[in-house]
C-alpha cells in the first residue's frame, strides 16, 4: 500500500469546509486545512500537497490571485488545482479553468462526482 496523498483544502466557510475535508479523509486521504487565501499558498509551498480543492471567494487572497501565484512559481507550478465555487456563472467557469484549473465544480455539488474528480486529478499521468 502507498502513501497517501495529501489534499489541501482552501475554504473559508466552516460547513463547507468541514464536509470536504471529512469527505476526503473517509477516503484515506491526508487533509490539509486553510481558511483564506494568503495561508493556502503558504502551505502549497510549505507542504507539498498532491492537489489544491480551492474556493474562489476567501479573505485576503481570492481564488484566482491563488491559482495565478501556483502556476507563477516553477516550485509549485505543476499542482492540480481543482476550483470549488459557488460562482457558477460561465465567465466565472472559463477564467477560472483558462487560468490554470485542472477542474472546476459548482456548489452545491454532488459529493461522489467531487470525489471522483479529486481521484482522477490524482492519477498518475500515462504516458
Amino acid at each position: 500500500m502507498g502513501l497517501a496523498k495529501t489534499i489541501l483544502v482552501a475554504e473559508d466557510d466552516p460547513v463547507t469546509r468541514r464536509f470536504v475535508v471529512s469527505l476526503l479523509e473517509e477516503r484515506g486521504y491526508e487533509v490539509l486545512v486553510a481558511e483564506d487565501g494568503e495561508h493556502a499558498l503558504e502551505l502549497a509551498k510549505s507542504a507539498s500537497p498532491d492537489l489544491l480543492v480551492s474556493d474562489l471567494v476567501m479573505p485576503y487572497r481570492d481564488g484566482f490571485e491563488v491559482l495565478r501565484a501556483i502556476r507563477n512559481d516553477a516550485k509549485i507550478a505543476h499542482l492540480p488545482v481543482l476550483i470549488l465555487s459557488m460562482r457558477d456563472h460561465e465567465d466565472d467557469i472559463v477564467r477560472g479553468l483558462e487560468s490554470g484549473a485542472d477542474e472546476y465544480v459548482v456548489k452545491p455539488f454532488n459529493a461522489r462526482e467531487l470525489v471522483a474528480r479529486v481521484k482522477k486529478l490524482l492519477e498518475p499521468r500515462r504516458a
